[in-house]
């Protein structure tokens, strides 16, 4: 029976050791991918983020399904945000639309990031790629120094105040729907992610932020051991913008 019990174990060892192995080249491969795209098409973030430039032009010749681009500074969180002709299409591809574990980040199929709320999408990875560092937030020193992230389109650089933090279910209704500013709708999800936020010193109520009428970004990662079905929101609200 313990020599039974042996092999098996020896088994699963060798699948997992196998599995960690491919999905390290997955992560060498994309890591490369990503640093060589922001070399191609972004300047180097300076002074004020804002300032950025992403050169939409060079990334949409390379896919035209980048739509956007995302920057958490105190991160590693630096990459493109695609839109698919399905919600899942980014889920398990890279920009080239290449198979690999890691996904890409990626928004709701016909997302064009004029609406009220935008859902944005990254797995939660160990090797601290794609969303992986958003878990940083569950620490409430890394938010006090860290308040702040940005979303490139083509038309504007917005800079967004992180004002709602915390951990739901997969089949949360919140993720259901995208509302024009402005709406009964949508004001009413913003104070339902005020109400939950985890750090309440954090909240709208010490913003002087008009919220009908902001954006805001909706982050979402796995929050867990693989295969959970919660979810960790970290969400953020326009509170600058510039136009292109």
């Amino acid at each position: 029976m313990r020599k039974v019990i042996a092999s098996i174990l020896l088994i699963v060892s060798i699948v997992f050791l196998y599995k960690g192995f491919v999905e390290f080249r997955y992560m060498i491969s994309n890591k490369a991918k990503n640093q060589s795209l922001r070399e191609v098409a972004t300047s180097e973030v300076v002074n004020d983020p804002l300032d950025r430039i992403i050169d939409f032009e060079k990334l949409n010749s390379i896919n035209k399904d980048i739509k956007a681009w995302i920057y958490v500074p105190g991160t590693k969180i630096d990459y493109p945000i695609l839109v698919g002709e399905s919600d899942e299409e980014y889920l398990y591809n890279d920009m080239n639309k290449e198979y690999t574990p890691l996904g890409s980040i990626f928004s709701y199929s016909g997302t064009n990031f004029t609406k009220g709320n935008t859902f944005i999408f990254g797995h939660n990875m160990a090797s601290s790629q794609m969303f992986g560092e958003l878990r940083k937030y569950i620490d409430k020193d890394f938010l006090k120094e860290h308040r702040y992230l940005y979303i490139y389109t083509e038309r504007k650089a917005m800079k967004c105040d992180i004002f709602s933090i915390f951990i739901t279910n997969e089949n949360d209704d919140i993720f259901n729907g995208e509302y024009e500013l402005g709406t009964v709708e949508y004001v009413s999800l913003i104070e339902e992610l005020n109400k939950r936020n985890k750090y309440s010193e954090y909240s709208l109520e010490e913003s002087s932020i008009n919220y009908s009428t902001s954006q805001i970004f909706n982050l979402i990662t796995c929050y867990g051991a693989e295969g959970t079905t919660e979810r960790l929101v970290v969400n953020g609200i326009v509170e600058e913008e510039k136009i292109r």
